[in-house]
């Protein structure tokens, strides 16, 4: 702020009885010092909510990515929706491994350090109207396109008309219970999902979906195609 703009704030504070001349000096009014009092008890209350809302890591788990001794400084990646660590390779995350830990065995790891680089995965709902559903194949330009694309996704199938698309698709989920729920935890996680869903309960995933971009920085992408 520049000295005319403390100068008017200060007048501002004046006119608003928080503050007044004495000797030559501002000091703050009872209103004033009240008014402060009243600000950092709200302040102190905001920060004891935060602090209980916010949970600090001290130790994670990770699977090893490598061969790993312990006190190896190790970076933290995230594969296949997999906290992965990795002794040598460097991370904007990144931590200190507590015992020796071979590729794929599970590992401790304290001090930790920054933020794991994450982007969400995809969400591809395939919507199934219930005549789809119990045809032989599910036509159509959409359908072969997430028939060529399904490698890159993993399958969840809500409902027994997402089961039965799956079927029909030659598809094989991997979340059949707590469809929705999963399938946006897995996409915040890094994972592409196609999300096979009866018709009439397909808002319900976009809903999920929105409600959980609202909260993120870096959005899911997604959208809704008709395999039918």
């Amino acid at each position: 702020m520049t000295v005319q703009g403390c100068s008017d704030y200060a007048h501002g504070l004046e006119r608003d009885g928080l503050l007044s001349m004495v000797d030559g000096e501002y000091r703050a009014t009872k209103k004033g010092v009240e008014f402060l009092h009243d600000r950092l008890v709200d302040l102190r209350s905001f920060v004891e909510r935060a602090r209980r809302e916010m949970a600090f890591i001290e130790t994670t788990a990770a699977l090893a990515g490598n061969t790993i001794r312990s006190g190896n400084k190790v970076g933290l990646f995230m594969e296949d929706g997999v906290l992965v660590a990795f002794a040598g390779r460097s991370s904007p995350s990144s931590g200190v491994a507590v015992h020796d830990a071979t590729k794929g065995e599970l590992l401790a790891v304290r001090s930790l350090e920054g933020i794991v680089a994450l982007r969400p995965g995809r969400i591809i709902i395939g919507r199934v109207s219930p005549r789809a559903a119990g045809r032989r194949a599910v036509p159509g330009a959409a359908a072969k396109r997430v028939l060529r694309d399904a490698d890159e996704f993993i399958v969840a199938a809500l409902d027994v008309g997402g089961l039965a698309a799956a079927k029909e698709l030659g598809l094989r989920p991997r979340i059949e219970f707590g469809v929705v729920p999963a399938a946006v935890e897995a996409a915040e996680r890094g994972v592409n999902v196609l999300l096979l869903a009866p018709e009439e309960r397909a808002v319900e995933a976009v809903q999920a979906i929105e409600a959980a971009n609202a909260k993120l920085e870096d959005k899911i992408p997604y959208e809704s195609v008709a395999l039918s």
